[in-house]
Parts: structure tokens; C-alpha cells; sequence
């Protein structure tokens, strides 16, 4: 689908009412098994945004992306950090860039904001689709298929999984293997083995063999625009750029 017919919004996520809560569960819970109401408002409600896609003429939203702001320490090193939560585009807008315009802008944006402070990406990887933001957005992103995980980064990803998931975090692994049954993309929408002449998804499923019962792979990559490919550089810069006043709904 062209990306001219979605319209996306970055919404705080105190003003997102409890009806459209429902609406964003339903469209979640249409595309995972194993989600849980509870859970999934837990999550949204401990985020700062969420990034709201919508189509049509009754605006009706297909798709959408919860975000927050971290700050952690790393070796003496202090660091902001854009975590990304619950996502889900409906499957006839895969083919939009929607999501990774909005979402590389608002990048831009939070590092604008404290431009001192190195800013990382940390995302959890249900499925090969996330991992492969990895690639197509960063030169240096890991884990990495092509290079072994600096120490630095190493220990960022033990103290951010630590500090979300810590009964869950499997340090030698790199992989959240939840206790109970977990979200996981329904079996109709994963295509992985057909990608498998990808090297990276063919590196996530050697390092992540159990994503499809909800093991999911801590990432990290840095947020510069030194760092990021083509079209996520540019709509990085246009948020880095842009910029001229607090983020409504950013944590202090």
C-alpha cells in the first residue's frame, strides 16, 4: 500500500482513551497468539507515546508502535535509550514506509532534545520482520551476524533486559524466554522460512530457535546520524532538525 494512505500521529500515551485502548488490543490480538489484555495495557501505560497509523475515511488505525524514553548508565557512561514496545501494521499496509518514516523522525526529535547524551535503540525481536530493521537501518547494530558485540554494547543490553525483563532475561543467550505463554505472531503471518536465504533472518532463527513459542532477541544500535542507512538518516535529520520544542508527554 502506498505510504500516502496512512496518516500518523504521535500520541502520548495519558491521552489515549480507554475505547481506543480496546481498538488497539483487537488489532493486536487479530495478528498474535498467545496476547493477553492485561498485559498488553500494563505495557502501553508504562510508555510515553504511541505512534498511531490510520487509513480510510473514518480514520480507523491499522497499525501502531509504543515508545518510551529510558536513561541508563553504561561504564560510567550516562545514556538516553528509545525502547520499542507492542507493534503491529495490519498486513495490507506492509508494504507502506509509514511507520519507518514517523518513527526515525521522532528519533531525530529525542535526540534533539538532549543532543549531549548518546541515544540507543532497544527492541525486543519477536520475528525476523523487526530484526530486519536492524540491517536495512544501521551500519552498526548488534547482535550482528558480521561482527561480535562490543563490550560496550554487551553490557547495555545485560542492564536495559535486566532492567525490563529481569525473571525473564537469559544472559547467555541474549534472549527474553518468558515464563508463561507469550505473544508470538500467529503461524499464517510467519514467513520465515521462506526468507531464509536472507543471511540476517537465517542469523536471527540460528540465534533465536525458539521465536516462534515468544523467545524474544534483545538488540541495540546507536541512534546518530553517522550510524543510520539512506532514508532512515535522512528522516532522522529531519526530526534532529526540526526540533524546536520539548516532545509533549516526554519524560523529564
Amino acid at each position: 500500500m502506498p505510504e500516502k494512505q496512512l496518516k500518523g500521529d504521535l500520541v502520548p500515551v495519558k491521552e489515549i482513551t480507554a475505547m481506543l485502548v480496546g481498538s488497539l488490543y483487537r488489532l493486536y490480538a487479530d495478528h498474535y497468539d498467545g496476547a493477553n489484555f492485561h498485559r498488553f495495557q500494563s505495557d502501553l501505560y508504562e510508555k510515553d507515546w504511541a505512534l498511531l497509523f490510520r487509513a480510510g475515511s473514518n480514520d480507523e488505525v491499522v497499525g501502531f508502535s509504543t515508545q518510551m524514553v529510558m536513561k541508563v548508565e553504561v561504564e560510567g557512561k550516562r545514556m538516553k535509550v528509545l525502547f520499542s514496545g507492542d507493534t503491529i501494521i495490519h498486513p495490507d499496509y506492509w508494504g507502506s514506509q509509514a511507520l519507518v518514516h514517523a518513527w526515525c523522525r521522532l528519533a531525530g526529535e529525542i535526540k534533539a532534545n538532549d543532543p549531549s547524551l548518546p541515544l540507543y535503540w532497544f527492541l525486543i525481536s519477536k520475528g525476523y520482520r523487526t530484526y530486519l530493521y536492524l540491517p536495512f537501518f544501521f551500519h552498526r547494530f548488534y547482535p550482528n551476524r558480521s561482527a561480535a558485540t562490543p563490550a560496550f554494547e554487551q553490557a547495555l543490553i545485560h542492564i536495559l533486559a535486566r532492567l525490563k525483563y529481569p525473571d525473564s532475561y537469559d544472559s547467555s543467550t541474549g534472549l527474553i524466554r518468558h515464563q508463561t505463554s507469550h505473544d508470538r505472531l500467529k503461524d499464517e503471518l510467519d514467513v520465515t522460512l521462506r526468507r531464509l536465504h536472507n543471511p540476517h533472518v537465517a542469523f536471527f532463527r540460528k540465534i533465536n530457535p525458539r521465536y516462534a513459542i515468544g523467545d524474544e532477541l534483545v538488540c541495540v544500535a546507536e541512534l546518530s546520524a553517522e550510524n543510520m542507512r539512506s532514508t532512515a538518516k535522512r528522516h532522522f535529520e529531519t526530526g534532529l532538525h526540526g526540533c524546536t520544542k520539548k516532545l509533549a508527554g516526554s519524560p523529564s
